[in-house]
């Protein structure tokens, strides 16, 4: 029993994504959004990934919303502000 697997993992690709996958998923999205079903975008984008993959390069990486870089100096002294007063209790 158990959960079917989620894509045929002969033909997938796995490893570093490259330059020319981001730009698919990315045109994918913003044009069709992930419509809740990841198991199916792949596919559907013309990608050799699993739909986890996908998912977790979307959500981690790619996303517009992602805020890239260092802490602001601002973000610095409230993460020093709430480890002093939490501790590492979160």
């Amino acid at each position: 029993m158990g959960r079917a697997p989620c894509c045929d993992k002969a033909n997938v690709k796995k490893g570093h994504w490259s330059p020319e996958e981001d730009a698919k998923l990315k045109e994918y999205i913003e044009q069709n959004g992930t419509g809740g079903n990841w198991i199916t975008l792949p596919q559907k984008a013309g990608l050799r990934r699993c739909g986890k993959s996908c998912r977790l390069r979307w959500l981690n990486y790619l996303r517009p919303n992602i805020k890239h870089g260092k802490f602001s100096d601002d973000e610095d002294k409230i993460i020093c502000t709430l480890f002093a007063t939490i501790g590492s209790r979160y």
